[in-house]
């Protein structure tokens, strides 16, 4: 089980459970509220907590601070989603939770393919 993970059983949400554990692993200060909205697809089933608190995640590390940078952050997103899409089919909690992928196997795979790209 990965330290995001440990986290959710901790009471985080899964989108703030990823910046948690980035923050620990990483030495960062990503602030953890800013991922409190998209627990549980943000509420209503809708994009995966962990996918986007990993998305969040990426862009506080790789994004830009101004429109004249380069957005790195764009095509690490893309090849994110596009292998979370090939893996599991769907990035939509409620459908994840529909084909039986816990809230734990979710977050601790999010949690690996960040690490991966930060």
């Amino acid at each position: 089980m990965s330290k995001a993970a440990e986290f959710f059983k901790q009471g985080y949400n899964c989108a703030e459970s990823i910046i948690k554990a980035v923050n620990e692993e990483k030495g960062l200060n990503i602030p953890i509220s800013v991922a409190s909205a998209f627990g549980g697809g943000m509420a209503v089933g809708s994009t995966c907590g962990a996918i986007t608190g990993a998305m969040i995640a990426l862009g506080a590390i790789k994004g830009r601070e101004s429109s004249e940078e380069v957005n790195e952050s764009r095509e690490v997103a893309r090849k994110i989603m596009n292998k979370i899409n090939e893996d599991y089919g769907t990035t939509n909690c409620k459908e994840l939770k529909k084909k039986g992928i816990s809230c734990i196997e979710i977050i601790d795979y999010s949690y690996e393919v960040i690490k991966e790209y930060i």
